[in-house]
């Protein structure tokens, strides 16, 4: 067997335990090793599959397979770097295309070096220490509603996963402004809880404010709660969240999940930290915007739940108050007012039966000691220049048209 290959292998096996149910350690370790190093990302092997597509290879197959420890017919046996380093190579069946994990294997090895593997063996251990489990996308263990438009949308390749959740549960999505009012926590905790009392999974990104309060509202119910990530699973961010006896802990222990599409060690970046939130409308059936300004990330949410074609919903509230920017925006836009947990229950494709001793919705959230919200002053009006374009029309239900297709931007919460 050749360096190359016994690298490889060596890095399969240390991926056996990292990878979800139904993914083949060996592809996921073919495309942790094309992916892992510097300049590379998961995703330039999707455009290099869609490049495929649309240059006629409408199978995704890529002929004869190269797999790791073979070399190019052309390369000395006695050439160090070919065998240590040089892109792996040689024949064998091509796989079958209806597999999307594998023809992403197919496509790594091609240019998977000795150096790649060296490097993803080191991220492993990152993911390892915190039993993450990893699926790549078209596995049983990949989500399949996340799994919608892939390739031709920026759907992750994988999905890095710690705890379990039902992946087939009716979800929705709550987000909104980091520094919420005393209001949109209230409104954030009150479709939280009557959510997830009816069986509904609550998702979000963990941030402060608005989202935090989803979770915790939704951690006793049936339903439960998924965050997604802006960082590395191995990156204690938020701070209070993260640390020990904090938010995503709490989630754990309620059966709950936090997910993600990062390397463990990367750190929260403004473009991940937004990129993220397109995970968040994936995940979900129906997306509500309860509160954010004018340049919320909760936008760019809704923006990539409407590409989607699935329901928005934005929460009314003070036309003074620059947290009321965001969902006023929605509702400019097309989208469904969200006055009660019901109208989100009716948005979704299969209406869940409220759980005994489920919260009466209409009673409407326990605003006792509660300011008005924040931020009195009149709001300016549009939307600002750093926003490409407006708000697409957004889907107001399960009956109404979806909205402009193709854009799945991302975002991070408001």
């Amino acid at each position: 067997m050749s360096v190359l290959a016994t690298a490889h292998a060596r890095l399969a096996e240390r991926c056996t335990p990292l990878a979800a149910p139904g993914t083949d350690p060996d592809a996921l370790a073919a495309v942790l090793a094309y992916a892992v190093r510097p300049r590379r990302t998961p995703d330039q092997l999707r455009r290099a599959l869609l490049q495929v597509a649309d240059e006629g290879g409408a199978q995704l197959s890529f002929g004869p397979e190269r797999h790791l420890g073979e070399r190019e017919p052309a390369a000395s046996a006695a050439d160090p770097t070919a065998a240590a380093g040089g892109s792996v190579a040689a024949a064998a069946p091509a796989l079958p295309a209806t597999v999307p994990s594998r023809d992403l294997a197919a496509l790594a090895r091609r240019h998977v070096t000795g150096t790649d593997l060296a490097a993803a063996d080191t991220v492993v251990d990152g993911w390892l220490d915190r039993d993450c489990r990893i699926a790549l996308i078209g596995d049983p263990g990949y989500p399949s509603r996340l799994a919608e438009g892939w390739p031709h949308l920026d759907v992750p390749t994988w999905l890095v996963r710690r705890g379990r959740a039902d992946d087939h549960a009716p979800t929705v999505a709550v987000g909104g402004a980091r520094r919420a009012s005393a209001y949109g926590r209230a409104i954030a905790t009150w479709l939280g809880e009557a959510c997830s009392a009816a069986g509904v999974r609550v998702v979000s990104g963990g941030a402060v404010g608005i989202d935090a309060a989803a979770h915790r509202a939704a951690l006793d119910g049936p339903g439960g709660t998924v965050v997604v990530l802006g960082c590395g699973h191995a990156v204690d961010y938020p701070r209070p969240h993260a640390a020990p006896g904090g938010l995503f802990e709490a989630i754990r222990d309620a059966g709950g999940e936090l997910v993600g599409e990062l390397l463990p060690e990367q750190r929260p970046r403004p473009g991940a930290v937004r990129a993220r939130n397109r995970l968040v409308a994936g995940l979900a059936d129906v997306t509500v915007v309860v509160e954010g300004g004018a340049r919320s990330g909760a936008l760019l949410t809704a923006d990539a739940a409407a590409g989607l074609g699935r329901p928005v919903l934005a929460v009314p509230g003070d036309v003074r108050a620059p947290g009321s920017q965001a969902p006023h925006q929605v509702l400019r836009d097309g989208g469904a007012p969200c006055t009660d947990p019901q109208d989100v229950l009716d948005a979704l494709p299969a209406r869940p039966t409220p759980a005994a001793g489920a919260p009466d919705t209409a009673a409407g959230p326990d605003t006792t000691d509660i300011d008005a919200p924040a931020g009195g002053g009149a709001p300016p009006t549009g939307r600002p220049s750093s926003l490409p374009g407006a708000l697409p029309p957004v889907h107001a239900g399960p009956g109404a048209p979806p909205g402009r297709g193709g854009g799945r931007a991302g975002g991070g919460a408001g």
